[in-house]
């Protein structure tokens, strides 16, 4: 299934607003209405487009704390521990990993509690053998596969490399706006 230019520019635009109206679309790559619709209604039989969905704010629903979780395991597949963890709405994503454990998995929780007990019931899985968990401070984005830049900027910068004039160094290395 080869996505030409138009296909994959359609992509773009509905990965940033999936309620994009045809005519706007038609627009962007010079079809008309009929012919992004047709074009949009390929994209999902093939499977391109899986669904329509929308972007919630954790926060919003008090799901303040993201983290990593890798999850050994001893004699359980991958795929019977992704069906367990399939019924925890905690669990954003999962997936089958190479190295020295199974699985990784983010999730979000309410509290840094909510956490530890998620983790307490994972543990509880037959075959879990361990978890190791990482906690996110911040995200400075989050985007999914094809979605090309950033829609914002990030709060500062993501590496201690050549700072920017108005970014100086604080105590410990941490960075702070300049005097």
């Amino acid at each position: 299934m080869a996505l030409d230019e138009i296909d994959r520019t359609l992509l773009t635009l509905l990965q940033s607003e999936a309620r994009r109206r045809y005519a706007d679309l038609g627009a962007a790559v010079h079809l008309s209405p009929p012919a992004v619709h047709e074009r949009v209604k390929k994209l999902e039989r093939q499977g391109v487009i899986r669904r329509y969905t929308v972007e919630v704010d954790p926060a919003a629903l008090g799901r303040n704390i993201c983290a990593f979780v890798r999850v050994g395991t001893v004699h359980l597949p991958c795929a019977d521990l992704a069906a367990a963890l399939l019924p925890f709405d905690e669990v954003e994503e999962c997936h089958s990993v190479a190295g020295e454990d199974s699985i990784l998995i983010k999730v979000r929780t309410t509290t840094p509690a909510a956490l530890e007990e998620l983790l307490e019931r994972i543990k509880r899985i037959p075959g879990v053998e361990r978890t190791l968990t990482s906690m996110a401070l911040v995200t400075f984005f989050e985007r999914g596969p094809g979605a090309g830049a950033a829609p914002y900027p990030p709060a500062r910068p993501l590496s201690p490399g050549p700072l920017p004039p108005i970014w100086g160094k604080g105590e410990l290395g941490t960075l702070h706006p300049a005097p």
